[in-house]
Formats: C-alpha cells, structure tokens, sequence
C-alpha cells in the first residue's frame, strides 16, 4: 500500500471507471413524510418533562405524573445540533398559538374555603360522605371522613376523635371544627409547594422500565397544536425511509415551561463548552514566536 496521494485524474470519479472494493454514491432521500409505525402513531400523553444533558446529546424525559405509579412514557435522545431547531420551532408554535388563542395559562387554584361536611370530596372505594346536618342511615361500618386505614381521602376534611365524639345537636359543636382546621388547609400545600424534589429524589418515585432506559433516537422534531394541546412528532431521517419514533402530546399551558427549560438547559451546555475551551491550551502551532 502506497502512502502517496492519488492523483485526481486517476480517482474514480474522474475517470469514470468502477472500482468495486470502493463504491460510493451519493443519494437524494425526501423528508416531505415520514412513515409512523402502528405502535406509534396513538402517542403517549405527558404532563410535563425533564431536559436532561449528555455528552455528546441531549435526553428528554416525558413524565405522566396523573396517577401513581408516576412514570416515563417516553424518552427521546437528540443530538446537541438539534436542540436549538427544536427551540425555534417550538417558539414559533407557541407564538402563531398565542395569536390564535392567546397565552396557554395555566388554571390558577381557587382559595381555599371552609366547606360544610357535605361539601367534602371523597376518592375511593370503600369511601361515604360525611354526616350532613340531615342525618342519613349509615351504609358501611367505616367512619365518615376516613378511609378504611384510617387516613383521610384526598380533598376532604379529616374529622378528629373529639369532634366525632361531640353530639352533632350542639350547635358549640358544629362551630369549633372550622375555626381549627382552616389553617391546617392552607399551611400544609404551601410548605410543600416551595421544596422543588431533587433529581434523585424524582427518579426514586418515578417508573422507568428497562425497555425505555436507552430511550429512542430522533434527528428531526415535528411540532403542531390545537387549541388544547401540542403534538411532537420525534423523527429520523434515515434512507429509505423518514420515520416517527415518538410521538407526545403535552396540554398547551405546560408549554412555555418546557420551552424555558429547554432554552435555559441549551445555554447552560453552552456556557459549559466555552469554559472548557478557554481551559485548553493553545496548539503548538498557535504558541507566539514559533514557527
């Protein structure tokens, strides 16, 4: 084998020979469509995502945090090349949808109130209202206003051993419960709201099966929204045929949030590869005064 390069009237090309240990041909592939396979194409529904960076790509882990067990529906792997089209892709949705349907908000929560026992939400099975101030006859052995474990569903009112004791005809009775639980109601959702878990602590609560720990590949991102919800549509864009290999739909006010995160999370990589080129040193053609 020579070392010499090879002249451009002999290379292959220019004359026009075939050589068949060496064979390239450079190809025409149409991104118009993309084929969506059958277990695709119904997507999965997410409630919001974590932007997670690597390496030499970035991962998106699209969460479904609803019911439990809260878990990863999807997680898609981008190079970082594709990030920064995905923002402006999902910026420039987000503006036509704001001039169509205005700023995708998300539902402020109404103050809370002290409800009377018959105002009180119960959630599953095994679970009656609590006595109202008509007395009804009792369905199950389970005290009103606990569950069969003995802890209150989600949104009721949890009546204490000393109310439940009390005769429901005193009207001092009836009173006292809403002068002490009211600032229980309103303290204890604050104090969690304000303590962001950490990644850890996320991951630990959240179902990732083996099969989705690799995630799926993608080098394009279609994106598109109704007046509810957006739709992306993660590609590859690979000969002979483009394909979806995740498709998500997100509720429209989770929008700008994931759109933050992902600019913040794009800058940050950034940031952190001009640091690390600062600190390499110069090449020894690049030294001054030598040659």
């Amino acid at each position: 084998m020579s070392d010499e390069p090879t002249p451009a009237e002999n290379n292959d090309e220019s004359s026009g020979e075939f050589n068949p240990e060496r064979h390239t041909q450079e190809i025409r592939h149409s991104q118009v469509s993309a084929r969506v396979p059958e277990g695709v194409s119904k997507g999965v529904f997410s409630t919001g995502a974590v932007v997670l960076q690597g390496g030499h790509e970035f991962i998106l882990d699209f969460l479904l945090r609803i019911s439990t067990p809260q878990q990863v529906v999807a997680r898609v792997v981008l190079p970082i090349g594709v990030v920064p089209q995905m923002i402006r892709a999902l910026r420039d949705n987000l503006n036509n949808y704001e001039k169509r349907f205005g700023f995708p908000t998300m539902p402020a929560p109404l103050p809370p109130q002290v409800t009377g026992s018959s105002d009180a939400i119960n959630v599953g099975a095994g679970l009656e209202s609590p006595a109202s101030e008509t007395p009804a006859p009792p369905v199950t052995e389970t005290p009103s206003g606990t569950s069969a474990g003995g802890t209150g569903a989600v949104g009721e009112t949890v009546t204490s051993e000393t109310e439940s004791a009390q005769s429901p005809e005193d009207p001092q009775a009836v009173e006292k419960p809403q002068s002490v639980e009211k600032p229980q109601s309103v303290e204890k959702p604050t104090e969690t709201a304000q303590k962001p878990p950490s990644a850890e602590e996320l991951y630990d609560e959240l179902k990732l099966p083996d099969e989705m720990l690799s995630g799926v590949y993608a080098n394009a991102v279609r994106i598109g929204h109704s007046a509810t919800e957006f739709s992306f549509d993660f590609i590859t864009t690979f000969f002979p045929r483009s394909c979806v290999s995740a498709r998500v739909h997100l509720a429209a006010p989770n929008i700008p949030r994931l759109l933050d995160s992902l600019t913040h999370s794009f800058e940050q990589f950034q940031r952190k590869v001009a640091q690390q080129q600062k600190r390499q040193p110069p090449a020894a053609g690049d030294q001054p005064g030598e040659l």
